[in-house]
């Protein structure tokens, strides 16, 4: 069993959540599934990053359907930083019974190789469900001098590492995507870390910094704003939410970088709780409003079950593992026991 990781305030016993449901009807144990129009007790719905970005935009657009489909509030619950180390770890800490889930993205994979290894997230979280994907975009101020990809990137190589470029986390999805373009035009940038997609824009159009690789729902605002624009996308295919920039690709860098985003619990929730929420969240993120906010946010909705989120979680960590062995931020994750 993984030994409980301890904030400051203590977690409250299992027993004693359901304390407060005991009376005519029997409330769920801890190993069953809760009933229709049950749920073990109010959820907090963990957000790893500032609000305003991605992350956050999404939560708060499940969080009314969500609440709905549980017969219990909701609560977002912004905890920023460490590429959503502190979250999970607040999370982790939290009765796994059902009412504390986070949300994330491809990049808590990153998390046992940048400074927290020990959350593992192929052993500590246990995948819900994946709700949308974006991709991400190049995307520079309106100002900038460089109207195309390659414009940009004559000026990367004219000035090795002088170029920077904003990311949310040290390691996480924005970091690789910046990465794997320079590494594919052999040019040198200069990442910059924020703690969220939206801390990166404003750097960006307050002159902080010279260009993001955040998802392009994030930089969305901004360029709507009239205050940046995208140079590109990351799809295989022009995005249908953003259909007059062209890919990469399409200018003759060959990189691609899709992120899927999703929830995940505590990996002790026992089974049935944790099928359970899955269907739940699944019956949320079909829910009209919900899929209405979304595409005015400019996310793609989509449904992936809990079993082949497993296997996104693994793949992820394996490519995080290769894409950046040898940065000096890079921890040494414990050696995997098999239960």
């Amino acid at each position: 069993m993984r030994p409980r990781l301890r904030m400051a305030a203590l977690s409250l016993p299992f027993a004693l959540v359901l304390a407060g449901c005991a009376g005519a009807e029997e409330a769920p144990t801890s190993t069953d599934a809760p009933a229709a129009g049950q749920w073990p007790g109010e959820m907090t719905l963990y957000i790893p990053n500032a609000p305003g970005g991605g992350f956050d935009i999404a939560a708060r657009a499940l969080q009314p359907a969500l609440a709905e489909q549980l017969g219990e509030s909701v609560v977002p619950t912004n905890l920023e930083g460490a590429g959503g180390a502190i979250a999970a770890t607040q999370m982790l800490d939290d009765p796994a019974d059902g009412t504390a889930m986070m949300i994330t993205s491809r990049s808590i994979a990153s998390v046992p190789y940048t400074g927290t290894p020990e959350i593992d997230p192929v052993l500590h979280l246990a995948p819900i469900g994946v709700t949308h994907q974006d991709v991400s975009a190049l995307t520079v101020r309106a100002d900038a001098p460089y109207d195309t990809v390659a414009e940009f990137l004559d000026h990367a190589r004219a000035n090795p590492g002088g170029v920077r470029i904003g990311t949310a986390g040290t390691g996480g999805v924005w970091h690789a995507a910046g990465l794997l373009l320079a590494r594919a035009a052999g040019v040198e940038f200069t990442f910059i870390p924020y703690d969220g997609g939206s801390s990166a824009g404003n750097a960006l159009v307050a002159g902080e910094i010279d260009a993001v690789t955040i998802g392009a729902p994030e930089t969305r605002p901004f360029v709507e704003g009239g205050d940046a624009r995208m140079l590109a996308v990351m799809g295989e295919e022009r995005s249908s939410l953003y259909p007059g920039v062209p890919t990469l690709q399409e200018q003759g860098i060959d990189v691609t970088y899709a992120v899927w985003r999703g929830y995940v619990v505590d990996a002790e929730t026992p089974e049935p709780v944790r099928l359970e929420l899955a269907e739940r969240v699944r019956a949320a993120a079909e829910d009209p409003a919900y899929q209405t906010a979304m595409a005015g946010a400019g996310f793609e909705t989509t449904w992936i079950g809990p079993a082949e989120f497993g296997e996104l979680i693994t793949q992820e960590d394996e490519l995080i593992r290769q894409l950046f062995a040898g940065e000096d931020f890079m921890t040494t994750r414990p050696e995997r026991v098999p239960n």
